[in-house]
């Protein structure tokens, strides 16, 4: 299984930040994640902490268009009714016809997770994380696929940035320790 390291992809990541500004895609140009990551990265309210949340998670889910949003909720039900195959085929189509919108494949990476296909799952949250560098939900995949191939300093690194995006992440810190006695004991 070929894994890229936590650290490369992160390079990768910024690197081509600087090719494609931030903001250049339909779901991550809203202007107001800016002010709702600052929320997140500042606030101890939980309740202001859950709406911010889920305001990104609404403001991430408009690709400004129609029938990409209707195959979005039609991939989204076949999901919840365990349909993963089929979900997985609409998202394919989503990420063809709107290869810059984020969501698609942070959606495809969490249905081919469900479906225990880690690789392509990393490979869609790569693409996920080149699009949308703050996409606190495909940083804890990363973090999650990497802890399950036991690569636990690139579970760690990705688990990191995980707090750095959002700091009062619940469970988080217990993981990132969790991990490192694993780490530990496989040393051992």
């Amino acid at each position: 299984m070929k894994l890229i390291p936590i650290v490369l992809m992160l390079q990768l990541t910024i690197a081509l930040a600087g090719i494609f500004p931030a903001g250049a895609f339909p779901d991550q140009k809203d202007t107001r994640l800016n002010d709702l990551f600052s929320i997140l990265q500042s606030s101890d309210d939980p309740i202001l902490l859950q709406e911010t949340e889920t305001r990104i998670w609404e403001i991430w889910h408009e690709s400004g268009r129609k029938e990409i949003d209707i195959l979005m909720e039609e991939a989204s039900e076949a999901t919840q009714l365990g349909k993963l195959e089929y979900a997985e085929s609409i998202y394919s189509r989503i990420v063809d016809v709107v290869p810059e919108f984020s969501e698609g494949w942070n959606r495809r990476a969490t249905v081919r997770y469900y479906q225990k296909d880690y690789d392509s799952s990393l490979e869609d949250i790569k693409q996920t994380l080149i699009l949308e560098p703050r996409h606190f939900g495909a940083t804890w995949g990363l973090g999650m696929i990497f802890g399950l191939n036991r690569n636990f300093p690139a579970a760690i690194a990705a688990f990191e940035r995980l707090l750095e995006l959002k700091p009062n992440s619940q469970g988080i810190k217990q993981r990132i320790e969790l991990l490192r006695q694993e780490m530990i004991k496989g040393a051992v």
